[in-house]
């Protein structure tokens, strides 16, 4: 079977949908994030210049820009150090602690959360 170009097998569309998860924030906001990719990094590396060599401003840059939305507003890739900074603007510690939440549920190990709820 054939595909059309750009189409996703479904076998795809469960994993994209797996690189994704929400946390509500203190505000009541819904943060969606997605997990960075090779590329993703190194173009936030690329975007942050000279602030990417301090690994304070890099870490909560690169937990901001794992956001892809904030409730219904759909957020994109930064292209430059000051759309960085307007999404932590938007985020504020709020937003970026629920980012780092919905990071942890991506990373967690799904035969992990079986055994414990066996237990």
């Amino acid at each position: 079977m054939s595909k059309a170009k750009g189409e996703q097998t479904p076998t795809e569309s469960v994993a994209s949908v797996q690189d994704t998860a929400s946390q509500l924030d203190a505000r009541g906001r819904r943060i969606t994030v997605k997990r960075l990719n090779a590329l993703d990094y190194y173009r936030l590396t690329k975007v942050m210049g000279r602030a990417a060599s301090n690994e304070a401003t890099m870490g909560m840059a690169m937990l901001a820009v794992t956001v892809r939305r904030i409730d219904t507003q759909d957020i994109a890739m930064p292209a430059s150090e000051k759309d960085v900074e307007f999404l932590m603007q938007q985020l504020d510690f709020d937003g970026i602690a629920a980012a780092g939440e919905a990071l942890k549920q991506l990373n967690r190990d799904p035969q992990e959360d079986e055994e414990a709820a066996k237990n």
